[in-house]
């Protein structure tokens, strides 16, 4: 472990002490096993109410409001999945939730989301992207200390976006119009007219046909199957965890060097001239010219295994919409060839957020929450490994798309260290309550930020990339999060509808 590693280390666990010595501090805590607040209950209310295996800090309750809306016994939430997104056409499928949560006599009602999650997804879009998964979790599985959490997911799409590796990739979008290479370069593109100008035919390079297009020059096809686990033991109250698991996974990549496409004509466009007369070969990728230069590696893809451990320190009061609390964490993930890995490397990550409820009395749910991350990767990593950001409750993706810089592209940057933030202010403007379930309404306006490096030596403050938007998201029985995000940023604007808070 390099030193920049340990030195992480021993700072987020100096943070961690003093955090947990101002817990005792701050907090006077019940004499009853269960940890709630003392009242003018009767010895015998007292008595009958359910006690807890071993201690959990008082910070891990829900509050009130959220314990008595809470639903009982197990139940199924879920929607259809439909959305638009440029990039992968009209996406479609289904998402199903089954969740348990047992009875209030549960020792544990009052201190998580769900006793056990379970939840699978199909999903397609019309230019021929999958993502289909099954995950579990179960926070103090058998009523131990122990979580367990595992995916299995299978990934398949032919419109990932490559632009470089590093610094090179902070560079505002250029192009020439028509893709003519006489007329002027146009900079800081949006990113509709780069790929419209790159979607004309052009006269091929020496060895090349004698047109081309350069339509796919910015993406690649990966195939990716892969399995996540993990175990977590907590410690001091629930405040603390360490966590330990591993992934298998591996990558099937495609090239569309040399596919034939059909081209845009720099005189009549698409209108005029029949497809048969438009359609060239697809010229070299960015990602074969990266490869052929020596400056990525992985593009004949392989398998990617790696060990995952990692320490947190948690006192949110719910996961799945915080109303107040921090939770930091630190990971690392080595992959190495004993494992079966065609490649040797390995990753920190620290990250940290928080949840603060200004005016609690005011507002049942008026929440400021952030979010700042910082990642860097050592060793003969290939290039799509790069765009992975491993967490112990969820896993990022580059930066940019759905949950890191959302008003640009997915994976619109990636290096080998990488930083982003988010801020969003939750504020609940109304709920509709039924028989059977309860639905919430939130207006989110956010910012996000962020920026990569060629080494985590050249971190600095300087240069971030920005995007903004407003979110509307729908809690749906507090577990399950229906969310509606628009993004806006100098190259982009997109629209996310998706599942679960992105932190």
């Amino acid at each position: 472990m390099n030193t920049n590693c340990v030195s992480c280390i021993k700072i987020l666990i100096i943070s961690v002490c003093f955090l947990q010595i101002g817990e005792l501090f701050s907090q006077t805590r019940a004499p009853v096993t269960n940890n709630k607040k003392l009242t003018e209950e009767t010895p015998a209310e007292v008595e009958s109410e359910p006690s807890l295996p071993f201690e959990i800090n008082p910070t891990k309750r829900l509050t009130e409001f959220d314990i008595k809306r809470k639903k009982t016994g197990s139940f199924f939430t879920g929607l259809p999945l439909l959305n638009s997104d440029p990039n992968n056409g009209i996406g479609y499928g289904v998402r199903v939730f089954y969740f348990q949560n047992k009875d209030k006599k549960d020792p544990f009602f009052e201190y998580t989301p769900y006793r056990y999650r379970v939840f699978a997804q199909y999903f397609r879009t019309t230019r021929d992207a999958q993502n289909h998964l099954a995950s579990f979790d179960a926070p103090y599985f058998l009523d131990t200390q122990w979580r367990l959490r595992a995916d299995l997911i299978y990934e398949r799409n032919p419109n990932f976006l490559f632009f470089g590796v590093g610094e090179e990739t902070l560079k505002p979008l250029a192009y020439r119009e028509n893709n003519d290479s006489t007329r002027p370069l146009i900079q800081n593109g949006s990113f509709a007219d780069y790929m419209d100008a790159l979607s004309y035919k052009r006269p091929g390079n020496a060895g090349q046909a004698p047109f081309v297009t350069d339509t796919k020059y910015n993406r690649y096809d990966m195939e990716n199957p892969n399995l996540n686990f993990s175990t977590e033991r907590s410690f001091f109250g629930g405040l603390m965890r360490l966590v330990g698991g591993a992934r298998l996974s591996r990558q099937i990549i495609r090239t569309f060097d040399g596919r034939t496409e059909v081209a845009k004509d720099p005189l009549f466009g698409d209108r005029l001239l029949p497809d048969l007369l438009n359609t060239v070969p697809n010229s070299t990728t960015l990602l074969t010219e990266e490869s052929q230069a020596g400056r990525i590696r992985g593009i004949q893809g392989g398998f990617v295994n790696t060990l995952r451990a990692g320490i947190v320190y948690d006192t949110r009061d719910f996961e799945p919409d915080p109303n107040r609390g921090i939770f930091m964490e630190y990971t690392h993930e080595r992959a190495v060839k004993q494992l079966g890995s065609d490649y040797q490397f390995n990753r920190n990550t620290a990250s940290a957020r928080f949840f603060y409820s200004p005016f609690p009395r005011t507002f049942q749910k008026l929440v400021i929450a952030g979010r700042a991350t910082f990642t860097q990767t050592n060793g003969e990593a290939p290039f799509y490994e790069y765009r992975n950001i491993w967490g112990t409750e969820s896993n990022q993706v580059g930066l940019g798309g759905r949950t890191t810089l959302r008003g640009f592209k997915p994976e619109r940057f990636i290096g080998p260290a990488m930083a982003f933030g988010n801020l969003e202010l939750r504020w609940k403007f109304a709920s509709v309550a039924t028989k059977t379930s309860t639905f919430d309404f939130q207006l989110v306006p956010f910012v996000d930020f962020g920026r990569v490096w060629d080494h985590y030596s050249r971190a600095n403050f300087k240069d971030y990339k920005y995007s903004y938007g407003l979110g509307f998201r729908i809690p749906w029985n507090q577990s399950t999060i229906i969310y509606f995000d628009y993004a806006i940023s100098r190259e982009d604007r997109q629209l996310f509808v998706n599942f679960q808070h992105i932190f």
